[in-house]
């Protein structure tokens, strides 16, 4: 288990330089530092295409009329252990009586793809956060996420629609490659107190963290790719936590400014309310100290918000989908994407709904799943392993058999979701118009090497500007690195 402890000791080394960096954009009163040039006219930027950045509810809704929306997100790899620890996070309802959703921004190493396939078949959301989680990523750090996403997770490409940055570090070079690919959001901004916006798009620029001059007129301008900003919690010395707020204090305090932010929120404008975790910090590993109690306080405060009549506990996809037609609370029940049907295949195929059970060492085990293993490198999937174990330059090798081989199994086509597709078979059971579904989200443009088994690859990324380093954070965070290693 010497690789999870290692996989750990890095992302607490990680998240706390990304909190670091977080709150760099803010005051200790969480005032922007830097001018923005920000400028929005609501007469011509108007839904669904175009919404301003703005603290009142979109569509004209009075904030009691609107729903309070809570997303939960996750970061980083998916894997038994740590899936599990998600799951426990969303053990509630929303007022409809379906299951909280939550979404999951997902590196590539040390995944398990038929867990990603399982959290997606669930309703919830996947979304790429690069293939090895590098600080500056490339455009092909950006695309070799998505395609191994789709090819060994299953997710159509056209629902891969959001992007968060590693270490929250995004640039105006970064956002542009996140348009050039085709995705609908970047959530990687922090909101404090006055850039506290709902959800905006980038017709008009970046209305947060302007204080690194991403504001300034000419440096973000992507009509129709939206920001979602992560909201921050500001404790009770004016400080704005962003990622792994838990950490920041006694389990006690952090309840406490968890909720008393909620409230800010909840009787204010009602924007979006953010619990935003690393799970691998709640999730209790062979001679690791036990975070049980650190786990279960979290989970306490996720409960204490659910069960009010407006309070939604949604992904970000759905987020957007009600920011794109905005509807009062009293109709969001209603709503196509916020229904729970769960899909009646008529037969167990391997699509993320099939029985997987996970060992309490994190074996993966299914009669379906291939198990793809490249010593350093362990997975399984519903599909082909690959002939030699993914890289940043053939993100997907060609299959290990070829397709006349009786093992061989289908790739998801673009007619047919992934939950409705037998690999095996080849074989859509989908067969009426309420689960259709065609995939039109085209790949990008070509893999650097063109090996690509599916055609898709990246465009070349300008230089980015860095983010300063908080020393402070980093000193922090190799301490904590220590203690985990030693």
């Amino acid at each position: 288990m010497k690789i999870f402890t290692i996989t750990s000791a890095i992302t607490v080394l990680s998240t706390l330089i990304s909190v670091g960096l977080a709150q760099e954009g803010a005051t200790p009163g969480g005032t922007q530092t830097g001018p923005s040039t920000y400028s929005c006219d609501p007469n011509t930027c108007k839904l669904p295409k175009c919404q301003c950045a703005s603290q009142s509810p979109p569509g004209g809704l009075k904030p009691s009329d609107t729903p309070q929306f809570v997303v939960i997100t996750f970061d980083d790899s998916v894997q038994g252990a740590l899936l599990q620890t998600a799951k426990d996070m969303l053990n509630v309802k929303n007022p409809n009586g379906c299951p909280a959703k939550g979404s999951w921004y997902v590196s590539m190493e040390y995944t398990d793809f038929s867990l990603v396939q399982q959290w997606y078949a669930d309703g919830n959301e996947v979304a790429d956060h690069t293939f090895t989680h590098v600080g500056n990523p490339s455009a092909q750090e950006i695309t070799a996420a998505k395609e191994m996403l789709h090819t060994y997770g299953g997710v159509p490409y056209g629902k891969i629609t959001g992007f968060r940055a590693p270490f929250l570090n995004y640039t105006a070079s970064t956002l542009s490659t996140v348009a050039q690919q085709g995705f609908m959001y970047d959530t990687s901004s922090t909101a404090t107190l006055d850039d506290c916006f709902w959800p905006y798009t980038l017709d008009n620029g970046m209305a947060n963290d302007c204080w690194t001059g991403i504001c300034a007129a000419g440096q973000v301008k992507l009509p129709g790719v939206w920001e979602l900003p992560m909201y921050a919690v500001m404790d009770n010395a004016s400080t704005p936590q962003l990622m792994d707020v838990y950490l920041a204090g006694s389990m006690s305090d952090v309840t406490t400014w968890s909720q008393t932010n909620f409230q800010r929120h909840y009787t204010g404008n009602r924007q979006p309310f953010g619990i935003y975790v690393h799970p691998t910090h709640m999730t209790n590993y062979p001679g690791m100290p036990d975070v049980s109690a650190l786990k279960n306080g979290v989970v306490s405060i996720i409960q204490s918000l659910a069960g009010k009549p407006d309070v939604w506990f949604v992904t970000n996809q759905q987020l957007l989908q009600w920011m794109q037609n905005p509807v009062p609370n009293s109709q969001l029940a209603s709503q196509p994407y916020m229904q729970c049907n769960v899909p009646n295949t008529g037969k167990e195929i391997c699509n993320g709904l099939q029985n997987i059970t996970v060992s309490s060492d994190g074996l993966v085990q299914s009669p379906l799943l291939q198990n793809c293993n490249f010593n350093t490198t362990n997975w399984h999937t519903c599909y082909n392993c690959p002939n030699a174990a993914p890289s940043l330059d053939t993100p997907v090798p060609p299959a290990a058999v070829q397709s006349t081989d009786p093992s061989y199994r289908k790739p998801v086509p673009d007619n047919c979701d992934s939950i409705w597709w037998d690999p095996v078979a080849g074989q859509c059971l989908c067969t009426n118009s309420s689960c259709a579904y065609t995939d039109t989200a085209a790949p990008t443009n070509g893999s650097s090497n063109g090996t690509s088994a599916n055609g898709s690859g990246s465009k070349s990324a300008a230089a980015p500007l860095t983010k300063p380093m908080l020393g402070g954070a980093v000193t922090l965070a190799v301490a904590a690195l220590a203690t985990l290693l030693f």
